[in-house]
């Protein structure tokens, strides 16, 4: 079979506390395909044939083409212990060897500098907020003691 043609892989667990042991990226919020970015060594996603950079096709006979990354979770939650993709083999280049793993590119930070400013902004004495009216009324408070 050739790499170009799409690939059926069907991952399978017994207990639903065991990880997929896959990290999805990607997704139609984000602007990309959803892709596999990385696998655990050995993990049922390893072992079931998925690749890093293979992008999704179907989750479980559901086109990934139009799914949020969001959408994408629910539909493999949903989908028990019989998880079914249909991935096109190296369809994103993560830059890694199966296993690996890479560390994301730093942000950009942009830096905005502030000069100290001495106004406080004014403050009326005679206002007090709702909530402290309503407070001082149940108390029966008042600033001048009663004699």
């Amino acid at each position: 079979m050739s790499e170009d043609q799409p690939v059926f892989v069907q991952l399978r667990r017994k207990d639903p506390s065991v990880q997929w042991g896959f990290r999805m990226n990607g997704g139609r919020d984000q602007g990309s395909i959803l892709y596999i970015q990385k696998l655990s060594r050995n993990g049922v996603g390893d072992r079931s044939g998925l690749r890093p950079g293979d992008g999704i096709l179907k989750i479980n006979n559901v086109p990934a083409t139009y799914l949020d990354h969001e959408q994408a979770k629910m539909e493999i939650i949903r989908s028990g212990n019989e998880l079914d993709f249909v991935v096109q083999r190296d369809a994103v280049d993560v830059g890694q060897h199966r296993g690996a793993q890479t560390k994301p590119a730093p942000k950009q930070r942009s830096e905005v500098d502030e000069e100290p400013s001495m106004y406080k902004g004014y403050t009326n004495p005679n206002v007090q907020s709702r909530s402290f009216k309503i407070l001082q009324q149940s108390l029966n408070y008042s600033e001048a003691p009663q004699e």
